[in-house]
């Protein structure tokens, strides 16, 4: 069982806001010790709360602050809420019964559906028109999140990911990371 106290200090540090949650245990599914996490870098609220590991809520954290400097930097605003499709379920990849667990079964993994700003119209993830500032946001935001996340899919990866950013944790061999 890993010890989070070090993760949770940092979390603490960067400003994450997040409260230790009952271990989660479902068959092969679950964690030892899951965050609920509540609240980004900047005040920025997670629209629903995530359960997450603390690897996993430190991972967001940290993306997040860069989310904020691209957003000033392409839309001249930073983001209000990030909105989240899901996070812990105990399910295949994919959704398929038959898959291999997905990270969101070990709560190692977070949808990123879109952002909320104020005075200004969402950016959701994969609704985006080429040659816009929002489509700017959304491909630079992506990008970087393959400095902070072993796993990033996203629009154009599969059909299973066209509406969102699936970010997660997961081991590889040799530190390996899947960016698409």
């Amino acid at each position: 069982m890993p010890d989070d106290t070090a993760c949770l200090r940092r979390l603490e540090r960067l400003g994450v806001k997040a409260e230790p949650v009952a271990p989660l245990a479902d068959g092969m599914c679950g964690a030892a010790r899951p965050l609920r996490v509540t609240e980004l870098p900047d005040g920025v609220p997670l629209a629903p709360a995530a359960t997450l590991t603390c690897v996993a809520a430190e991972a967001l954290g940290r993306w997040s602050t860069e989310v904020r400097v691209i957003a000033e930097r392409t839309l001249s605003k930073a983001p209000q809420k990030v909105q989240i499709g899901g996070s812990y379920e105990c399910r295949g990849q994919n959704h398929d019964p038959a898959a291999k667990l997905s990270e969101h079964a070990y709560a190692n993994g977070v949808d990123v559906m879109g952002f909320v700003f104020e005075g200004r119209a969402p950016v959701t993830v994969g609704a985006t028109r080429e040659g816009t500032p929002e489509a700017a946001f959304e491909a630079a935001v992506r990008a970087r999140a393959c400095s902070f996340f072993r796993t990033v899919l996203g629009p154009g990866s599969d059909a299973a990911h066209a509406n969102h950013l699936h970010l997660d944790e997961r081991e590889r061999t040799a530190g390996h990371r899947l960016c698409q």
